[in-house]
């Protein structure tokens, strides 16, 4: 049943970010176990995206208040997770309950099970890392002081383009790994654990990308996508994800040698985002001169036909649910980072119940095997309704960059202008602070 359970919640996060890449993993060894850290934007999925990235067991530190009923002790012993309890939640156990937390941890180490924790304690969707609590630490150096067996803390920084929207994509960067074994050297100082969570803090800074204000990480994010050195390069989410820590890099330094340079670039991408949106523009590489995009919208148009059936279909059968789990999702989590659990979760619950409900029907009015073939229907036809509907999306962008390039070419030349004017500002910046450190 766990393996069940854990296969239906993987495939449903597969489906939610069809694109899931990673970068670093595979440099890590995969006859060892290691402890992970990460950052913490996207609640209960923040887990199940690293398991399905890793693709090898590892067990996960999770608030105890999560096991406080039946369902959700099922669902983490699903995930193999191991309750924490936090310091606000003592009753005046919980030194020794987090001391039983701890030895878990170790135990799953040594029979080669890595282990994975959110040093930041909880889920939240600021612009930067919050201050690292001393778990982490503490656990690493009570595992290699104990079992002496060279133990490595994996930072790894998750990056959702855009983690509460379904069908968006999502990257892990492991970082450089952390060896214990110096900070365990250092005996049972509280030195140690207090060295070894900075190092540690570094380690994720190099990863996670960060800003000083939600508006200028979203900015960039997008600026670095638009102003990258060729054509379809953006479209890789890790060097899309490298350009714009570059760029927030530069910025850091701007903002403390010329500030005034800072403020124009910021401003200049500001422009530049807005216009975009204003054109409803989505690829700002689709108003270059001789962008090719008729093959898109033929190809587009071709499966727009082919899956219609089929997808009306499934949006009769399963769109009421579909928008149904959105409301209920949407007033269920205020917050952003555990807005994509409510989805996912709303989802899985009301879609399939709809597709019994509509099977029950047809199987009381008709017969049983007009009701199975109800379900089978309404199930394949939500595939094919929602790739029908991504398909019409991106068609749309097509024409409407199309649309524009020969109904207005000065407004798509000016456009165009201005990213090469933004590029080669960025790429100016970013050429002088190699030269500043260089120098």
């Amino acid at each position: 049943m766990k393996r069940l359970l854990r296969a239906a919640l993987e495939g449903v996060v597969r489906l939610y970010y069809p694109v899931l890449d990673a970068e670093g993993l595979d440099a890590l060894g995969a006859d060892r176990a290691y402890l992970f850290v990460l950052n913490h934007p996207n609640g209960l999925l923040d887990p199940v995206v690293l398991r399905i990235a890793l693709r090898r067991p590892v067990a996960f530190l999770a608030k105890s208040t999560l096991f406080g009923n039946p369902v959700g002790r099922a669902a983490m012993a699903t995930f193999d997770a191991i309750p924490v309890r936090r310091a606000k939640e003592s009753d005046g156990a919980g030194a020794d309950r987090n001391e039983e937390t701890f030895a878990r941890c170790r135990d799953a180490l040594a029979r080669g099970i890595s282990v994975a924790l959110f040093p930041e304690g909880t889920s939240h969707s600021d612009p930067s890392l919050k201050r690292l609590k001393t778990g982490a630490a503490r656990i690493a150096l009570s595992a290699e002081r104990e079992q002496h067996r060279g133990l490595q803390v994996v930072p790894v920084g998750l990056f959702y383009e855009a983690k509460a929207t379904f069908r968006s994509r999502v990257l892990l960067s492991a970082g450089v790994p952390v060896d214990v074994a110096p900070f365990a050297a250092q005996g049972d100082a509280p030195e140690a654990v207090d060295a070894l969570t900075t190092a540690l803090r570094e380690a994720l800074d190099a990863v996670v990308l960060q800003a000083d204000t939600r508006a200028l990480l979203e900015g960039i994010a997008r600026v670095a996508r638009w102003t990258a050195p060729t054509p379809g390069s953006s479209a890789d989410l890790a060097t899309s994800r490298r350009r714009a820590s570059d760029l927030l890099r530069r910025h850091r330094a701007l903002v403390a040698d010329d500030p005034a340079r800072a403020a124009a670039l910021v401003e200049a991408g500001r422009r530049y985002v807005s216009a975009m949106e204003h054109l409803g523009v989505r690829d700002a590489w689709a108003l270059e001169p001789g962008a090719e995009r008729a093959s898109v919208v033929a190809t587009s148009a071709a499966g727009l036909v082919v899956l219609a059936p089929l997808a009306l279909a499934g949006a009769v059968l399963g769109w009421p649910m579909y928008r149904l789990a959105g409301v209920v999702a949407g007033r269920a989590a205020r917050e952003e980072d555990v807005r994509g659990t409510a989805k996912l979760l709303a989802g899985l619950v009301f879609v399939p119940a709809g597709w019994f409900a509509s099977a029950a029907v047809v199987s009381a009015l008709v017969g049983l095997r007009a009701g199975l073939a109800c379900f089978v229907l309404a199930a394949t036809g939500g595939w094919a309704a929602l790739r029908w509907e991504e398909l019409a999306v991106g068609a749309a962008h097509a024409l409407r960059s199309a649309w524009l390039r020969r109904r207005h070419p000065e407004v798509a030349a000016a456009m165009v202008a201005k990213r090469r004017e933004l590029a080669d500002a960025l790429a100016s910046a970013l050429h002088d602070e190699t030269a500043q450190r260089e120098g």
